[in-house]
């Protein structure tokens, strides 16, 4: 098309750049799958959900200053596999905060956490370990399952259970990675 006739193009749309809120007027995007829901109950463009940095940054609403995303939700942003219903977040336990997500108080050293999309983040290791120890049983394995699936090697995740010191539940947190790993072998091709 000449110049002279762009004045017939149509304007391109705009990127959406945002978790939105659910709206009725958006179900067609979301029928399309341009849309996909977020944890917490927001809509977000699907291909910003494809990396690691985009699920975390859908996730930046729900982390207040000083925590961390954890747990499941980490998981989902690592993986990409178990969007929980709320974001989890760990905080250290001398803070006190009132969030729309679930608050889990421990103790989070420097290393533990990688900053994606701008969010603070447990690592893979830090998860798997938080998981192993306190989570419900299914959530453990499952969650264990994705990072060692993505990568995770189950023999550091075993070293960090059992390093000297540690005030976990060592033998809880062992049996469940056994399960774990059987599950993630038989999914492997």
């Amino acid at each position: 098309m000449t110049r002279a006739l762009a004045w017939l193009e149509p304007p391109r749309p705009t990127p959406v750049e945002a978790v939105l809120p659910v709206q009725a007027r958006l179900s067609g995007e979301r029928y399309d799958g341009l849309l996909v829901d977020t944890p917490g109950g927001g809509l977000a463009p699907a291909d910003l959900l494809v990396s690691p940095a985009g699920r975390a940054w859908s996730l930046r609403g729900a982390v207040p200053p000083g925590a961390a995303l954890a747990r499941r939700s980490a998981v989902w942003v690592h993986t990409g596999r178990l969007g929980p219903e709320r974001a989890d977040v760990v905080i250290d336990p001398a803070r006190r905060l009132h969030a729309g997500a679930v608050v889990h108080r421990q103790r989070v050293e420097e290393a533990d956490v990688v900053v994606l999309g701008g969010v603070p983040t447990t690592t893979p290791l830090r998860t798997a370990v938080d998981l192993l120890c306190f989570a419900e049983e299914e959530d453990a394995v499952a969650g264990t399952c994705a990072l060692v699936l993505a990568g995770l090697a189950p023999a550091l995740v075993h070293e960090a259970l059992t390093r000297p010191g540690r005030r976990a539940p060592v033998r809880r947190g062992t049996a469940l990675l056994t399960v774990a790993e059987d599950a993630a072998r038989r999914r492997r091709p």
